[in-house]
């Protein structure tokens, strides 16, 4: 503290704690009197009680294969704990349970300018859209998926032998008719849809298609994957957790039985890291503010009734040594 107080005559304390590696709120929390009680997580009252704990290690032992950030976000949408992910880890790692690490190639550094810059304000004003490789039989088929940006839902999905003007399309028409786009007012927002530069994406017949019900084209830049990154991201995933954990479907019917349910997972179960760990389903109908103000008030309420527990649970110590 003496330290830092003779370097903030010439610099500022973010600088100075910068240069020392340390978190401002140290240097606020060593000035505080000591002798206070309640200070930093509820002065030890806000700690999770143990049928938190043991509800996180019950789903834990049951879900070998989820993660931290999926057993929170499992607890906190079934209403039985609302514990954070980083918490989750540790009580997981206290017990054996948690996941080995594996360290992975850091990322290449794509210069701001050739992100992206748009980013929706509610849905259906973005739709993202791209295919894949899947191997069925013995053969190549294209899985081509139709997604909303703002809540990263997959709105429409088709599995195709070939990608031609027409399957494009016929995978936008469907998503505006699930979301009802065709019946929205004169003069309303309608969705700009991102695809790559591919031949049945700039063909004359998919841009009229697309203008005709409403909407409007948007190529992203040759060479510039980032410019459909969140589509890229998304098709990543189900790559990931379905479809590279296949040497080959069967038939047709399983390959879309399969990869339906894994969609269909990753619309309503599965936590998103860019939703701030809510379903894209959720987001998508309830929208992510409303969604983390119900997540603050719940977890304020967790809190609440985290501090009457220790209360309760230090008065009948104290009662019982006296």
């Amino acid at each position: 503290m003496e330290f830092i107080d003779k370097a903030r005559k010439s610099e500022s304390l973010l600088a100075v704690c910068k240069y020392l590696q340390l978190n401002p709120r140290a240097y606020y929390r060593w000035k505080q009197d000591p002798a206070k009680e309640n200070h930093g997580g509820g002065g030890g009252k806000n700690k999770i009680t143990p049928l938190e704990e043991k509800r996180v290690i019950a789903l834990a032992k049951r879900r070998p294969d989820w993660h931290c950030r999926r057993i929170a976000y499992y607890l906190e949408k079934t209403a039985k704990a609302f514990v954070g992910k980083t918490k989750v880890a540790e009580i997981m790692k206290s017990h054996g349970l948690n996941h080995p690490f594996v360290p992975e190639k850091p990322r290449p550094v794509v210069p701001p300018a050739d992100m992206l810059l748009h980013e929706p304000w509610q849905k259906n004003l973005l739709w993202g859209m791209d295919w894949t490789w899947v191997t069925v039989k013995g053969k190549f088929m294209f899985c081509l998926v139709l997604l909303d940006w703002y809540s990263r839902k997959i709105l429409s999905w088709g599995l195709y032998h070939q990608i031609t003007q027409i399957q494009v399309v016929t995978v936008v028409t469907e998503a505006v008719a699930i979301e009802k786009i065709d019946l929205l007012p004169s003069g309303h927002l309608k969705p700009f849809v991102v695809a790559d530069h591919g031949s049945a994406n700039i063909a004359a017949y998919t841009k009229t298609n697309i203008e005709v019900q409403g909407l409007k084209l948007w190529l992203s830049g040759i060479g510039r994957p980032t410019g459909n990154a969140r589509t890229e991201r998304v098709i990543g995933t189900l790559k990931r957790e379905e479809i590279n954990l296949q040497e080959q479907y069967a038939d047709e019917t399983e390959a879309r039985d399969l990869i339906g349910k894994a969609i269909n997972d990753y619309n309503f179960n599965r936590p998103n890291q860019g939703n701030g760990g809510f379903a894209p389903n959720s987001v998508h109908h309830q929208g992510r503010y409303e969604l983390l103000k119900r997540r603050e008030r719940a977890r304020h309420k967790a809190q609440e009734l985290r501090r009457k527990h220790w209360e309760q649970a230090m008065t009948s110590s104290t009662e019982s040594l006296t």
